[in-house]
């Protein structure tokens, strides 16, 4: 499914770039180039805003991805063609929510796969989505959401990432 979003050259172009964040770039400036986010800001920025969130080189990778397969026609199977290792696709199937998936079941699924950079890359997601800045006119569903679901999820993530640490 990914071939469809390029031409046949830049596909190629794509499949011989072994720079992964370059790479992350130019897939998801294609697959999310007319989406928005909440706030009615390119969707692109939330990525971005998610890259910046975290540190390590793989974490950055998989910031930029994580939405892809959960909110694209785009499969694992898609990236692994086009060279994404093993470890950036199972941080991805940790960080991708599943159609029907309740997300305290997600949250804990996250925390459960003790996965550092799920964990890290998890958290700088949450960070972003709490910030109710960046929605223009916030409803009480805006203000709810980010209490009863960001919240709880980002302080559950937040402790397991210090357990960890100790």
């Amino acid at each position: 499914m990914l071939e469809k979003y390029f031409s046949e050259e830049e596909f190629n172009e794509l499949k011989k770039n072994n720079d992964l964040i370059y790479k992350s770039l130019e897939i998801v400036t294609k697959l999310f180039n007319d989406k928005e986010d909440k706030g009615g800001q390119p969707y692109v920025i939330h990525l971005l805003k998610v890259y910046s969130g975290v540190s390590e080189y793989l974490e950055k990778v998989c910031a930029l991805l994580h939405d892809v397969v959960e909110d694209t026609d785009v499969s694992y199977h898609d990236l692994e063609i086009v060279g994404y290792n093993k470890d950036v696709i199972d941080i991805l199937k940790i960080l991708t929510k599943v159609k029907g998936e309740d997300y305290r079941d997600y949250i804990k699924r996250i925390i459960e796969s003790e996965n550092i950079h799920a964990l890290n890359i998890k958290l700088a997601d949450l960070r972003h989505n709490m910030d109710i800045s960046r929605i223009k006119n916030p409803t009480t569903n805006d203000y709810e959401r980010v209490s009863k679901r960001y919240e709880p999820a980002y302080q559950k993530i937040l402790n397991k990432i210090n357990e960890m640490e100790r």
